[in-house]
């Protein structure tokens, strides 16, 4: 069975490949091709770069693409949009770009998703549990023929060229798009739940965890909904938990049903729901970076971090990247949810110097950076 697949793999990347090769004609220099991975809509950096785009380059041809990342007819499909574009532009993992030789006049832009680095991911969980085979990494070399990434600081930059195997000096610190609007603290919408009487009362805390694995690739066996219960159990009454699972994540809500202090936020954007929350609680997940720019309370709650660092590992210690309240059992964690109140302050200034080189203007900067002509 294993076998069949990569023999499956081979030759449909040869095949995809073959008819990017003699279809793909003359790039257009006014075409843009933004790919989104991870929702139905553009948000985040992406969003930011298309609004700047937009304004800038008026006559630029702006065209999304919603990502599967599955070797289907599909694929097909989207190798038509993108072959005659001169720019295409991600925030993650995107697979055509990885099957095809591709046309040295065309810029892969890397906006990757995540602030700073902490967790491995790519090249650098090779051999791990988590990771890639090299037997498929031959086959698909991910993260490869991107010309431009931008990342949010000076020093993660080695981590980056590690993960996407490529050489440092494509890698710029610019900064992330989605800064400014923590910068800003501000949305125009607030989610609908948040206007309910009974919610504005209370102290919101904001649970977001990190994107776990599944089968073969887990990297722990911790049982996060049976967690939460416990929690939801034995918190205060003024308090009610925020959960936003992880987009790739599948969540099965009915077993909250005989729980009022929690709101299951699946279908709301992450970034939307840090600005109007007290506090958060993660484990590994980079949306840290972005809520220190708040400066409110956060807390890593990592009862399976051995597990988790074997499996997986990262690039820096936890106290190193975080300022954060590190704890590794339920009881800890439901004292300090607890003790949280309403517009506490909580002190980040050090962090955000560690995980962010540049906060004003990102998004033009990096608009700048890759539309300019004489640069690849």
């Amino acid at each position: 069975m294993k076998n069949m697949k990569r023999i499956f793999q081979l030759i449909y990347k040869t095949l995809y490949n073959q008819i990017y090769l003699i279809t793909r004609g003359k790039i257009d220099e006014n075409k843009a091709i933004i790919v989104i991975s991870r929702g139905a809509k553009l948000e985040g950096n992406l969003k930011y770069i298309y609004k700047e785009l937009e304004r800038t380059y008026p006559e630029l041809k702006i065209h999304t693409i919603y990502a599967e990342n599955k070797m289907n007819i599909k694929l097909f499909k989207e190798l038509f949009k993108i072959k005659d574009a001169k720019h295409i532009i991600l925030d993650d993992y995107y697979l055509p770009i990885y099957l095809l030789d591709i046309n040295k006049e065309v810029k892969v832009i890397q906006v990757w998703h995540a602030a700073g680095a902490l967790k491995k991911f790519g090249f650098s969980t090779i051999n791990t549990k988590f990771g890639p085979s090299k037997e498929y990494l031959d086959i698909v070399p991910i993260h490869s023929n991107y010309t431009h990434v931008y990342v949010s600081s000076e020093h993660v930059k080695q981590y980056y060229a590690e993960a996407f195997n490529m050489a440092e000096e494509k890698i710029h610190a610019f900064g992330i798009p989605r800064s400014e609007m923590f910068s800003l603290n501000k949305v125009k919408k607030l989610p609908g739940f948040y206007n309910q009487i009974e919610v504005k009362s209370k102290v919101i805390v904001l649970w977001a965890p990190t994107y776990r694995a599944k089968n073969v690739s887990s990297e722990s066996n911790i049982n996060l909904v049976s967690e939460i219960i416990e929690v939801l159990k034995n918190i205060n009454k003024e308090i009610i938990i925020l959960y936003k699972p992880h987009p790739y994540t599948e969540i099965n809500t009915n077993e909250f049903e005989n729980y009022s202090n929690i709101i299951v936020a699946a279908n709301h954007n992450i970034n939307d729901l840090m600005l109007y929350t007290d506090a958060l609680i993660t484990d590994y997940s980079s949306v840290i970076f972005d809520y220190s720019l708040l400066k409110r309370p956060f807390v890593h709650y990592v009862p399976d971090i051995e597990e988790y660092t074997e499996n997986r590992g990262f690039y820096e210690p936890l106290q190193t990247v975080s300022a954060g309240v590190i704890v590794d059992d339920i009881e800890k964690l439901i004292k300090w949810i607890n003790q949280r109140e309403k517009n506490e302050y909580f002190e980040t200034k050090d962090m955000i110097e560690y995980n962010f080189s540049n906060l004003k203007s990102p998004t033009k900067k990096i608009v700048n950076d890759f539309m300019n002509k004489e640069a690849r």
